[in-house]
């Protein structure tokens, strides 16, 4: 009985880190709320584009942290991105990028990008 609830605990686990993984997956790459666009990478940071500020994100038990502060995922998929605080009851969402929304940025920003990508 006690093997069986450890194998059902690791296999919870292991399920809850895979689809942690495919999240982490879906938001690698440019996003663009109505001000600024954002470049997340697979290292855990996410970098204004154009800019100095970053910040550093992660996506544990289906939830996103925006540095320390767990976001409820409303919807992650490859158009849109929506979180939600639990304790402030506020939302925050970007879009994805375009290739042509990309292109502006590299014109815009062409050693920024080279130096990030």
């Amino acid at each position: 009985m006690v093997l069986t609830l450890i194998c059902t605990l690791t296999t919870a686990a292991t399920a809850d880190s895979a689809s942690d993984a495919a999240l982490k997956r879906k938001l690698l790459g440019y996003w663009q709320s109505g001000r600024h666009a954002y470049l997340f990478k697979s290292d855990g940071i996410c970098y204004m584009v154009g800019g100095t500020t970053t910040h550093h994100w992660d996506i544990r038990g289906g939830m996103y942290y925006d540095e320390a502060t767990p976001l409820e995922i409303v919807s992650l998929n490859g158009n849109e991105f929506k979180a939600r605080s639990r304790v402030k009851n506020a939302s925050e969402g970007l879009e994805r990028c375009s290739k042509k929304d990309i292109e502006q940025l590299k014109k815009f920003f062409p050693d920024w990008m080279k130096e990030h990508e």
